[in-house]
């Protein structure tokens, strides 16, 4: 039997089932929510799963008698039967016990009409990426070393941390070319990890894509998704990709609203303050899995991928995501960015956390100049009354002073 593996969210969903009636936990398909609420969390509850169709004709023909059931009830994929939601509202309403509702969902169900209204002040919400760096290589889940860092006051204090840690040797080129998803990462052979991508987007493409829309060629659709995942840390410019898939600009954006609302990807937004500057205005886009984007792309090796020059882009991608989902649980009231002007000085990620702004640059190289970090240093200079200090992930072994506020950090050193 494999290995549980330790979710960095399971600690928040303990304490929101102590505090709300309703705990949703919401993301892609496969990302392990049902795991975490049958296996990880030690809670006796009914489970019932909408994927069942018989569970599901049961749930929609008496919503009430469904969930009377029993005191406290799981339900997963609960977005297929939207009237249940409306049902926990009027059963919550009557009598308010906390974590009375866990329900799942692999689409976004706060899109779907109402809801957010409906269930507003009675429920908590969790989204589940796929597996983390720090989930699958940490051996006991304290204060990961990137909040560490990010949370430095100032530079000589991140310096301090920085030398404090201790560099862990990371399979850096498996971690980007499985990904996350806990089947594909544990999955050792090359072969089937690539059959279980090519199930899962077929999978995806016949049941969310479906559930949630009525498109006609789905083949259009799937056509889209290959291109979204060339664009991967790439700054988005929705009427070129329209053009490439050969389809209209409104259908494009419905697409695009729904690669969102299943999970698929999320944009990273650009920051700017009133500097004086032209600034870029568009979002790069990130995708949710890095095993899933090189799947899209037709990438069967690592190889390939450095061939096709597309792993800089995976190892970017990578880093946002992974920021993301540690920034989430560790840090929910900070923001992701990245920033760029018009003139092409440029950061790849941007943290904004109580006031202080910790700009982030992702090379994949082994040695790193000082024409690299022209854009870092255009930053600090531009916010220094918020800006501290800069750091350079890079594929070095080496912690280094490029500047005196900027810091020349390994991979393995931050992650």
């Amino acid at each position: 039997m494999k290995k549980l593996i330790n979710r960095i969210q399971l600690n928040l969903l303990k304490t929101y089932l102590r505090k709300f009636p309703v705990v949703a936990i919401i993301g892609a398909r496969q990302t392990g929510k049902t795991t975490l609420v049958r296996n990880l969390l030690d809670q006796k509850r009914a489970f019932f799963t909408l994927d069942d169709p018989a569970i599901l004709l049961v749930a929609n023909q008496n919503p009430q008698s469904f969930l009377e059931q029993a005191p406290y009830i799981t339900i997963d994929e609960v977005q297929r039967c939207p009237s249940l939601l409306l049902e926990i509202k009027r059963i919550v309403d009557q009598k308010r016990i906390p974590g009375q509702f866990i329900i799942t969902g692999s689409s976004n169900i706060m899109m779907l009409p109402k809801i957010s209204e409906t269930l507003s002040g009675r429920i908590a919400f969790i989204e589940l990426e796929p597996l983390t760096i720090y989930e699958i290589y940490s051996t006991s889940l304290n204060t990961p070393k990137a909040i560490e860092i990010i949370t430095s006051k100032t530079g000589n204090a991140c310096w301090k941390i920085l030398t404090d840690l201790k560099i862990t040797k990371l399979p850096l080129e498996k971690i980007l070319f499985n990904g996350g998803y806990p089947t594909a990462w544990l999955e050792a052979n090359d072969s089937l990890r690539q059959e279980w991508f090519r199930s899962y987007i077929r999978t995806y493409l016949e049941r969310d894509v479906r559930d949630l829309s009525r498109i006609q060629k789905l083949f259009e659709y799937q056509k889209f998704l290959a291109l979204t995942a060339f664009r991967s840390a790439q700054i988005l410019e929705r009427s070129n990709l329209a053009k490439d898939a050969g389809i209209p600009y409104t259908t494009a954006g419905h697409f695009f609203d729904l690669l969102i609302a299943t999970f698929q990807l999320f944009l990273l937004p650009p920051y700017f303050r009133n500097i004086g500057k032209r600034l870029i205005k568009s979002p790069k886009l990130i995708w949710n899995d890095t095993g899933i984007a090189s799947y899209l792309q037709g990438i069967t090796s690592w190889q390939e991928a450095i061939r096709l020059g597309r792993d800089s882009f995976l190892m970017e991608n990578k880093i946002a995501l992974e920021l993301k989902t540690l920034l989430s649980v560790y840090l929910p009231s900070s923001k992701l960015f990245y920033w760029r002007t018009s003139a092409g000085a440029e950061v790849d990620i941007l943290i904004e956390n109580n006031n202080r702004l910790v700009p982030i640059e992702v090379k994949w190289r082994e040695e790193v100049s000082l024409k690299d970090i022209v854009g870092l240093e255009n930053f600090l200079k531009d916010f220094k009354n918020s800006a501290y200090f800069g750091i350079v992930l890079y594929r070095g072994k080496q912690l280094l002073k490029l500047k005196e506020n900027i810091f020349l950090v390994p991979f393995e050193c931050f992650l």
